[in-house]
């Protein structure tokens, strides 16, 4: 697996290589900050080293890589107070429209809508689909464009499923179904737990079980707290069952990947991101297959995670540099390897086809439960 890994990786980089080179100007470095370290080598490095090497005029520095999103976001929400913000930051989704309250005001955030209206509606239409660039478009500005973007799924360790006599064609879909799921397995094997959900990464997968009961977290005005209604009562009901019926082990995310990997937890609930990291850990042990986040009202949904390339600097040249540069990134070959070095969903919706990552998703069907 890691070696095929290594060669796609490789095909990805030449790939990217290969899109044309713009007209020569004078050097320009652009000060990039992103979250999660363990990126920096997957993807965000061979990009950046993939971008220089066509655009020798434009040098990638990348400040210390923020410990998380939210971590990025006060760091970059204090560098605004002096003016030393990056020329680009990787905003978490969630965290988007408090970061442009801050830095709209003070004109320290680009928006991007001229960049895309230079490019031509056709060459939009043809990347972008509507409803990704929604997702970074506020008041009529499109202050991020999406790089990375993931779904909480589930994890099934499938050995252990069929011990426990379970139908793996029909995986279980809404909470009561994978709470009695979860329940065969530890039944049927006393070593293991049946599943694990990790509620103290910050509060995403809060959020998606309130979503999954079709609630939300704030109103649309964003002036009222909503979780406290009736789908955040259900969340929370469940949260309480599943600690009760099904003996849920408290741990955090790591500890849940690293037991699930040992073949000793039966349902993980964890992100699409993980998938890589969950493959190269399993390492053919036992067989892997993922599907969707379990639901609990017809109207239930999922957030989406990840996060938004933004261009913070006011600068008219570095701000035509870092527009390249997110361009190249959120291209067909870019995403590809973007998405093999982590399992992120493609945002660009080129990378679906058959020479990017078409042919890869037919061979590794877990890695694409967040696309169906």
């Amino acid at each position: 697996m890691r070696q095929t890994f290594s060669i796609l990786l490789a095909a990805g980089l030449m790939a990217a290589a290969g899109i044309g080179t713009p007209p020569a100007r004078a050097e320009t470095t652009l000060q990039v900050v992103h979250a999660y370290g363990a990126f920096r080598e997957r993807f965000y490095q061979p990009l950046a080293d993939a971008f220089m090497k066509q655009h020798p005029d434009i040098k990638i520095k990348f400040r210390a890589p923020a410990a998380d999103y939210y971590e990025g976001h006060l760091a970059v929400s204090r560098d605004a107070m002096t003016g030393e913000t990056p020329d680009i930051f990787f905003a978490g989704m969630n965290l988007l429209h408090d970061l442009v309250l801050t830095l709209a005001p003070r004109n320290q955030i680009t928006d991007m809508k001229p960049f895309l209206d230079a490019e031509g509606q056709a060459w939009v239409d043809e990347n972008y689909d509507r409803n990704v660039l929604e997702l970074g478009r506020i008041d009529g500005h499109q202050w991020g464009l999406p790089f990375n973007a993931s779904t909480p799924i589930a994890y099934f360790n499938a050995d252990l499923m069929e011990k426990a006599g379970l139908d793996l064609q029909q995986l279980p879909k809404t909470w009561d179904e994978f709470i009695e799921a979860a329940k065969k397995v530890k039944q049927a094997d006393s070593d293991v737990d049946g599943m694990q959900i990790n509620l103290a990464l910050g509060d995403w997968f809060w959020q998606a079980m309130v979503y999954s009961y079709g609630g939300t977290m704030m109103s649309s005005d964003r002036t009222r707290i909503t979780y406290g209604d009736e789908a955040g009562l259900k969340a929370a009901t469940t949260v309480r069952r599943l600690v009760d019926e099904v003996g849920m082990p408290w741990i955090d995310e790591d500890a849940g990947q690293a037991q699930f990997a040992a073949g000793k937890l039966g349902i993980f609930i964890g992100s699409t991101g993980d998938i890589r990291t969950m493959d190269e850990a399993i390492g053919g042990k036992f067989k892997l297959i993922t599907g969707t986040f379990p639901m609990g009202a017809e109207d239930g949904h999922v957030p989406t995670g990840g996060n938004f390339a933004t261009i913070l600097t006011k600068d008219p040249e570095k701000q035509k540099a870092a527009w390249d540069f997110v361009k190249f990134l959120t291209s067909p070959a870019g995403q590809k390897v973007t998405v093999l070095g982590s399992g992120y969903m493609p945002t660009n919706k080129q990378a679906l086809k058959t020479e990017h990552l078409g042919e890869f998703y037919v061979s590794h069907p877990e890695w694409k439960t967040s696309l169906t």
